[in-house]
């Protein structure tokens, strides 16, 4: 089977990890060159890329396409806050999928994403309109009192003036456009579903909170999709980058249910309470993560009690949280979550980890942007309990973390079940495993920091080197030569390459 897959851009977690799921189920996967991807600071050359899936359609006759929508009509993820195109261009755009569904006939799956604008709360403008330096936090705070507003909730008398003071009119004016605009578009993808061009739909949020424009254009589009009769085809929850592999997954267990087989897990949480713990950046709990995230994957779930028989189950999907969600990152007036107690819980998940006689999932979500830095030093001292692992993710947000990982046990679990296992596809997990270890432990939560926001590869390389050697070690895996990047220049972000001469076939 061929899966053509177009990212939402050209970074790794994007389009490098997607692709990696399909690979690990067997999959072969064509993706467009990187060139052709929007970056950092250029949109994808959108014309060009149109025109090559045109030509991949007519030639590979792909069984089912993985399209982040934000490349094809704005150029990008980015690219969907800071273009200036008007509604017209961008309509063009989308109605190009209607002509690849005729192309390539009905027997053509058409999985799609497509995000809502998020809402940043802070002064950085590298991913927003310039204005969002001067005027960021405010529009965030703004954007939430309009929220309430529309809701009929309680505003405090003065505060909704006292912003549109602080933020010109031409400021507001502008953001609230390029908002209807996303909005519009969004509302014409949801149309789409229900004419079956595309089969199934992810509208994603990034970096959400509880209230805000965005909280209520993910309402009114749920609305939309429950009276268009296509709800069952529509899932629109917190995350972004995950949300390929998240599909691709997905369509690997339809696929087993088209073999009349299933994909099934028992959810774990330690310490029980992390389930209602609030989500950084996702305006929602942990529990509320996982149940949208095994929801979009259509995977068979139960929680689990500690007693009765698993074996019926494919996996054990343990999320290693907290009481209070930690972060990597100091943002601005907030308090520092960077050193959170996780003692208890991590004897709590390796006591698990050392009882399970199961395949398990290890979501590590006691912290944002990065690992449990205690969990991953006990972790990386049991190379036995590293071996039970199908899917481990410990980045960004919770729904980056929890998709992602889900995502690669699944793809483990399709290979087996398909009988598309192999030396390649065994590879491609191991790659994929050392990689979230490599990224998510030993660069997010130990070397980024030590960086200073300075993107040098040559201190990169000498600060990563003793702990590639300390993660092969612990996986009984040989990676080959391993070379680290910073993709977009800048420290928030990690490229492994792998420069692998071994066969895998």
């Amino acid at each position: 089977m061929t899966l053509l897959l177009i990212p939402l851009d050209d970074r790794p977690v994007t389009s490098i990890l997607p692709a990696s799921v399909a690979k690990i189920a067997g999959i072969n996967v064509l993706t467009p060159p990187r060139t052709l991807m929007g970056s950092l600071q250029y949109p994808a050359q959108v014309d060009s890329l149109s025109s090559w899936i045109q030509a991949a359609l007519e030639k590979a006759k792909p069984h089912v396409v993985l399209l982040g929508l934000d490349s094809i009509v704005y150029g990008g993820l980015i690219s969907s806050r800071q273009t200036t195109d008007d509604l017209r261009t961008l309509e063009k755009r989308l109605a190009q999928l209607k002509k690849w569904k005729a192309l390539a006939g009905s027997q053509l799956k058409i999985y799609a994403q497509s995000s809502i604008m998020r809402i940043s709360d802070n002064y950085d403008n590298t991913e927003e309109k310039d204005y969002w330096s001067r005027f960021g936090r405010e529009l965030f705070a703004w954007s939430a009192l309009l929220y309430r507003k529309s809701k009929g909730l309680a505003i405090t008398p003065g505060t909704l003036e006292s912003l549109e003071a602080k933020i010109p009119l031409s400021v507001r004016d502008d953001y609230l456009k390029t908002r209807f605009r996303n909005f519009r578009i969004n509302q014409n993808i949801v149309e789409m579903v229900k004419d079956k061009v595309i089969d199934k739909l992810v509208i994603s949020l990034d970096d959400s909170g509880p209230e805000g424009l965005n909280v209520l254009e993910k309402e009114k589009l749920t609305n939309l999709a429950q009276t268009s009769g296509c709800n069952d085809r529509i899932f629109c929850y917190p995350g972004a980058d995950e949300v390929l592999s998240t599909m691709i997954g997905a369509w690997l267990v339809e696929q087993l249910h088209l073999r009349g087989q299933r994909i099934s897990t028992q959810v774990v949480f330690r310490p029980d309470s992390a389930q209602n713990c609030l989500s950084r950046y996702e305006g929602q709990t942990l529990g509320e993560t996982v149940q949208g995230q095994l929801r979009a994957l259509g995977v068979t779930h139960s929680s689990y009690t500690g007693e009765g028989s698993m074996d019926d189950i494919d996996f054990v999907t343990l999320i290693h949280g907290a009481n209070m969600q930690g972060d990597h990152i100091l943002l601005p007036n907030c308090p520092d979550m960077r050193n959170v107690d996780t003692t208890v819980q991590v004897r709590e998940t390796l006591a698990l980890l050392e009882e399970l006689n199961k395949p398990v999932v290890l979501c590590d979500v006691a912290y944002a942007n990065g690992s449990d830095p205690l969990l991953m030093q006990e972790l990386l001292l049991r190379p036995h309990i590293i071996s039970k692992l199908v899917g481990y993710a410990g980045w960004n947000t919770a729904g980056n973390t929890i998709g992602s990982a889900l995502a690669m046990g699944v793809a483990r679990v399709f290979a087996k079940k398909a009988q598309t296992d192999s030396a390649a596809s065994y590879r491609f997990f191991q790659q994929s495993l050392f990689t979230r270890f490599l990224d998510d432990w030993a660069y997010q939560s130990n070397v980024r920091a030590k960086l200073n926001t300075e993107a040098s590869v040559e201190k990169l390389g000498i600060l990563m080197s003793p702990l590639v050697k300390s993660i092969s070690t612990s996986m009984r895996f040989e990676p080959g030569p391993v070379r680290v990047s910073f993709p977009w220049r800048r420290v928030f972000e990690l490229e492994v390459c792998f420069e692998d001469r071994q066969p895998v076939s």
